[in-house]
């Protein structure tokens, strides 16, 4: 519906985003070209939302969408949805008054238990609830949209071309050049609920998984993660030893690189996001090599998105994954060999044969040196360096 209205009007009514992509998108439309940026956030969004306000602005919501398509029924099953005139063996079938009806039941009995005791919620929804941010999403745009169809075109263009550049998710809100937000915003939400500014400077933002700057008037875009300013580690990709398998954990991989390229403008970003991944996996028992035959998969199938960084794929090699203090799958053959009767054998076999896939020479001895102490590393420097020329 909201595409139906900006494409007869030209009003956009906040289109809710479902992935942070939408908003490189946007960015993209109008060429990363801007002179200011912010973003807002709801606080305690879903347990202030007034539960009477919640079932009159949805019921409205319904009415029309019924009223607009003409059906006289919504057919449900498990797996999809569907408005009809006639009756469907094995869905459940609502009209528009038993929706309604329907939604405004669930919303009234929601009970929570705490210890012996048992409360009915009777402000907000609870958020771990299937249907709580689809409520929240739907309520918050019944209000935005209100507000953008009472936007006369001849007498209010600029504004109504300034939110054309406002997106939303959920309780987040990101504006490009709109000016008017900020004074508007009081009369386009309910005074129940609280909307605070969440960036200080008008240059720089951070919003969903995106960090956000402006210098001369152009948009550059980076990985925003919070997880990298905890003072712990976090498991939030599979190890090797696992029962994941290895095809899947090495398409893990690759799936964070192209998140990685849509989102970081500068090369210098991209590699950096690729470094901190490819030293946390290594560490997880990764091999290098198939680490670099995965990031040669995505460069190859992904030009679209590597192009912008005009790189090689042997810089981005180096840059992205050649240069973690050590290698974890290294760490992990030398602890399995430790023990083993012919080990001086295997071990200058298996030096041999990573030196020969491309693993750096110092790199390897780094490695070596966290399994083994230095003097019996010293003992196998042979290995590990360039050796003399014949005859020097």
């Amino acid at each position: 519906m909201n595409k139906t209205v900006y494409e007869r009007s030209g009003k956009n009514c906040f289109g809710s985003m479902k992935i942070f992509n939408e908003i490189i998108q946007k960015l993209q439309s109008l060429h990363f070209k801007a002179s200011d940026i912010s973003t807002y956030d709801f606080s305690t969004l879903y347990t202030s939302l007034p539960d009477d306000l919640i079932k009159q602005k949805l019921g409205s919501l319904i009415s029309k969408i019924f009223n607009k398509l003409g059906h006289s029924f919504l057919a449900c099953s498990e797996s999809r949805a569907f408005f009809t005139n006639a009756s469907v063996k094995k869905y459940t079938m609502f009209t528009c008054g038993e929706f309604i009806e329907s939604l405004c039941f669930l919303i009234d009995n929601i009970f929570v238990r705490f210890g012996n005791s048992v409360y009915q919620q009777i402000i907000g929804i609870p958020m771990g609830t299937n249907c709580a941010p689809l409520i929240a999403d739907l309520f918050l745009y019944c209000y935005e949209s209100e507000y953008m169809q009472k936007l006369s075109v001849e007498n209010e263009a600029l504004i109504k071309e300034a939110f054309n550049r406002t997106s939303r998710y959920l309780d987040d809100l990101f504006n490009v050049d709109n000016i008017h937000f900020e004074k508007v915003y009081r009369d386009i939400y309910p005074h129940e609920l609280q909307l605070n500014k969440a960036n200080e400077s008008d240059h720089h933002a951070s919003f969903l998984d995106l960090d956000l700057s402006i210098a001369n008037n152009t948009i550059s875009t980076k990985i925003y993660d919070k997880r990298d300013d905890f003072n712990f580690d976090i498991v939030n990709f599979p190890f090797l030893d696992g029962d994941v398998p290895r095809s899947t954990s090495y398409g893990v991989y690759i799936s964070q690189l192209i998140r990685f390229s849509r989102a970081c403008s500068h090369v210098k970003d991209f590699n950096e996001r690729n470094l901190i991944l490819t030293k946390k996996l290594l560490k997880q028992g990764y091999r290098y090599h198939k680490l670099r035959n995965s990031f040669s998969k995505f460069y190859y199938r992904n030009t679209s998105l590597v192009t912008k960084y005009n790189c090689s794929l042997k810089s981005l090699l180096n840059l992205g994954i050649s240069q973690p203090e050590f290698y974890g799958d290294v760490v992990y053959k030398l602890r399995r060999l430790k023990f083993n009767n012919t080990f001086n054998l295997l071990f200058r076999k298996l030096i041999t044969e990573f030196i020969a896939k491309g693993y750096e020479r110092k790199i390897l001895r780094q490695t070596t040196c966290l399994v083994f102490n230095l003097d019996f590393v010293k003992g196998f420097d042979n290995l590990f360096y360039c050796t003399a020329v014949k005859g020097t």
